[in-house]
């Protein structure tokens, strides 16, 4: 039987595959096969360069080392490794007389000497295979560059594991790549998670230990559904989970033969039902799924494909595409959300709480520069369909009032160019802070509606990280303290004629929908690939039993007895998907 992590579930679905680990997978790279011995004179100057770039690059670590003892003997341990001549002979026998890439042949070469060490009897001595294996790794990089380019070479599909991933990596991710997530930090709610259940591809974050117990290509099977991850797994366990991946396959694509139905409850009440994206080639998927329009374009996700460019004409070619495809439908375009996990690329504001800092629309307001470009080509675009502007993060009214300040001085340069936009472009705000629910009442005047943001909304009433493993399990949007805001937020946006949708995580979960339906938001914005799953669930509740649960809810004592609620309230109301075999949710 294989070795079981269990983990929170960020994504649906089942994967089965080879795991491919960051920081270490580098060193299992495709067989390239030269044409002859002018491509492998080309291959050996490439390894030499490598040899010699590795080495310059330990050496300076060394340098910085000269008070650690330790560190510094382990670098120079290092620096002979890269220097052993054995090892250096059979990477250029294996260039000039096997015609194999440079990446490969060097990946081959530490491999069997990790794998002698491996076999020997002595425990110090097997501990140096990390030593070999940092070298190759080292010496790969210098061959193949980043993480991202050695992911784009892959072949053939995998799961990815790692202790975390960064926005920046897992933005630049293709559908195709990858079969699956599993990371030993994060939450439900973080950027990577959110990417995944966006590309639908299953995922289990939170697993602690996870990535340091996997092998390279070692068979992982990632249970998005239970929050499970098996390594090494048995004949048994992979063949039952591939009846249980048939099983959601099929379900889903029963759930999608309903797609074009608009959300209706039980009784008739329409419901909005629009996709979160975070590419605009994403939006040709929402109508095949039923959602109506998008409640949330997370514009960030481009500026991390690329960090520093910040050119207009790209975002405008990408938010013009998105409402080509969805007009007549609404497309809510949120201006960019950089900071808290979404630092860019090398950028310079790292803080120790990045998250209560330096972030969103106070990074927009202090960099106009590129704010300006931002609203210029989200104006510019907004005469292919029907575009609505979200400010994120938003805390105080002056944030709103310099924003329609900017939209107004670009209108006037558009209109002295000739360049068309809609002049009555709705400008919105993403509710997520207490400070903004508390104060609703003080932006309704200045704005045409209003985002719940609930993920965030969930983390700073709570006080709790949403991407720490230590504090998830306190991560609860069905707390009653979240959702009396949610409720003070919908009366006074409805009081005020004010649209309000949520688009948080919130609006995918089973035992929140009918609390948010019954707290009367107008809309639910979800990933893609949950889009029919909560049309159906939407469909079995009636708007007066909801309306009177969610009452209910805003007077129960904790998020636990919310959900003990709601779950016996919806048992005989929605089929139960692939539940068998999970595990009990409050265990």
């Amino acid at each position: 039987m294989g070795l079981q992590f269990d983990g929170t579930p960020a994504s649906p679905g089942i994967a089965i595959g080879p795991a491919f680990l960051l920081d270490v997978e580098e060193l299992l790279v495709s067989r390239r096969v030269l044409a002859g011995p002018e491509e492998a004179g080309r291959e050996l100057e490439r390894f030499d360069r490598a040899v010699e770039q590795t080495r310059s690059e330990l050496l300076a670590l060394a340098s910085g080392m000269e008070d650690l003892m330790e560190g510094r003997q382990l670098i120079d341990a290092h620096i002979l490794l890269v220097d052993d001549p054995t090892m250096k002979n059979d990477v250029r026998r294996r260039i000039e007389s096997d015609l194999e890439g440079a990446e490969y042949a060097v990946s081959r070469v530490i491999y069997e000497v990790i794998e002698r060490f491996g076999r020997m009897k002595d425990p110090y001595a097997r501990e140096r295979s990390a030593d070999i294996r940092d070298v190759g790794r080292r010496l790969i990089n210098k061959l193949l560059g980043t993480e991202r380019e050695a992911l784009a070479r892959l072949e053939s599909p995998v799961v990815l594991v790692a202790r975390d991933l960064d926005p920046s990596v897992t933005a630049g991710l293709r559908r195709e790549q990858v079969l699956g997530f599993a990371t030993d930090e994060g939450g439900s709610t973080s950027h990577t998670a959110i990417l995944a259940r966006s590309l639908g591809i299953p995922a289990v974050v939170a697993l602690k230990t996870a990535a340091e117990s996997v092998r390279p290509r070692q068979t992982v099977i990632v249970d998005g559904i239970h929050g499970r991850v098996i390594v090494d797994p048995d004949a048994d366990q992979i063949f039952y989970y591939t009846k249980l991946r048939k099983k959601y396959e099929e379900i889903q694509a029963s759930i999608a033969l309903n797609a074009s139905e608009p959300a209706r409850t039980a009784d008739g009440l329409e419901i909005g039902l629009a996709a979160n994206i975070e590419f605009s080639q994403e939006a040709d998927q929402v109508r095949r799924y039923g959602g109506r329009g998008i409640g949330l374009f997370r514009t960030e996700f481009l500026r991390l494909i690329s960090p520093g460019d910040d050119d207009e004409e790209t975002d405008y070619r990408e938010y013009a595409h998105a409402l080509r495809v969805i007009n007549p439908d609404t497309v809510i375009i949120r201006t960019l959300d950089i900071g808290g996990d979404k630092l860019l690329s090398g950028d310079e504001f790292h803080e120790r709480n990045p998250f209560l800092g330096y972030r969103a629309i106070r990074v927009c307001l202090d960099r106009p520069w590129i704010y300006r470009k931002q609203l210029r080509a989200i104006m510019r675009a907004s005469v292919e369909g029907r575009a609505r502007l979200l400010i994120p993060l938003v805390t105080e009214v002056s944030q709103v009032l310099k924003t329609r300040e900017m939209m107004a001085e670009i209108a006037a340069e558009l209109d002295s160019l000739g360049i068309p936009y809609d002049p009555g472009i709705p400008v919105g705000i993403m509710v997520e802070t207490p400070a903004a629910t508390i104060g609703i009442d003080l932006f309704l005047p200045h704005v045409d509606f209003v985002s719940l943001g609930t993920n965030d909304l969930t983390q700073y009433t709570l006080a709790v990280d949403r991407g720490s493993p230590f504090v998830a399990k306190l991560f609860d949007a069905n707390h009653p303290a979240v959702l009396r805001q949610i409720d003070h937020v919908v009366k006074c946006c409805h009081d005020a004629g004010k649209w309000v949708g949520v688009c948080g995580q919130m609006a995918a979960e089973p035992l929140s929908v009918p609390l948010l339906v019954g707290l009367g938001v107008d809309e639910l914005s979800v990933s893609i690939s949950l889009i029919p799953d909560i049309k159906k669930l939407v469909s079995v509740l009636e708007s007066d039993s909801v309306r009177k649960l969610a009452r209910a809810a805003l007077e129960m004592p904790s998020g636990l007895h919310v959900r003990q609620a709601v779950r016996a309230f919806i048992a005989d109301r929605f089929p139960e998907i692939l539940l068998d075999g999970g595990p009990d949710p409050e265990a």
